[in-house]
């Protein structure tokens, strides 16, 4: 793909991620630094529906990411925003003094107050096997993809109240300790979450063993929400 295709892909999520709007050619042009003409971007919009990164939802002029688009950005995309990832920590341990994580071993409840209060979504843990708790629910629900499809949200407050199947299901995602990985839309493997992305990590201390996470709309900042988790197992560890 060329990188002018790439570039254009980019800042259509990143756009989309921050507004929740459908992104229009002119509006693309208008807030990012592209120096490439309307025609091109409708062209390169074009190219990209083709593919199925992108899409129209229904009668608007603007496009809006796919889960498969999703899935590239983070794949693909996300090595730029990395670099970031200096700042991402400076912003996380600004919040520490305001928890108890120097005692995060014992309070894994705080990790999962400060991931929810930082990511703006749900944040979730496990712990063996026999614990699930989550805060931040009512931060998704706010969310324009949850307000506008009340059933979508229902069934995610749903999927955290059935605790043992969504611990059945971080189970079945295979991880590795100490791995962070991004499952997007139809790759989670409750149904009822298919609208969704989750970031989770998996933990070992010395006593205990369990997942932790953020459970958000597929427009998530990715990058953020992954180092918020990288960052919440080097203090739990």
């Amino acid at each position: 793909m060329k990188e002018r295709t790439l570039k254009i892909l980019r800042a259509l999520i990143k756009e989309f991620i921050e507004t929740a709007s459908p992104v229009a050619s002119r509006h693309l042009l208008e807030t990012c630094d592209l120096d490439i003409s309307s025609a091109t971007v409708r062209n390169e919009f074009a190219t990209l529906e083709e593919i199925g990164l992108i899409k129209s939802p229904h009668v608007s002029a603007g496009k809006v990411p796919t889960q498969k688009g999703y899935r590239f950005f983070v794949d693909q995309l996300l090595t730029e925003e990395e670099r970031n990832e200096k700042l991402i920590r400076e912003i996380f341990e600004k919040h520490i003094e305001n928890y108890k994580l120097s005692k995060a071993k014992e309070s894994l409840f705080d990790a999962v107050k400060l991931l929810a209060h930082l990511s703006k979504n749900v944040a979730f843990a496990t712990v063996d096997n026999d614990q699930t708790f989550y805060l931040g629910l009512s931060n998704v629900l706010r969310s324009p993809e949850f307000l506008t499809n009340p059933e979508k949200g229902a069934q995610i407050v749903e999927v955290f109240e059935g605790r043992e199947r969504f611990r059945d299901m971080l189970e079945n995602m295979n991880l590795q300790e100490n791995d962070v990985r991004i499952f997007i839309g139809e790759e989670n493997i409750m149904q009822e979450i298919n609208s969704c992305a989750i970031i989770v990590g998996k933990f070992r201390g010395n006593s205990t063993t369990g997942y932790i996470g953020i459970l958000g709309p597929m427009r998530m900042k990715y990058s953020f929400n992954r180092a918020l988790i990288r960052n919440i197992l080097e203090m739990i560890l």
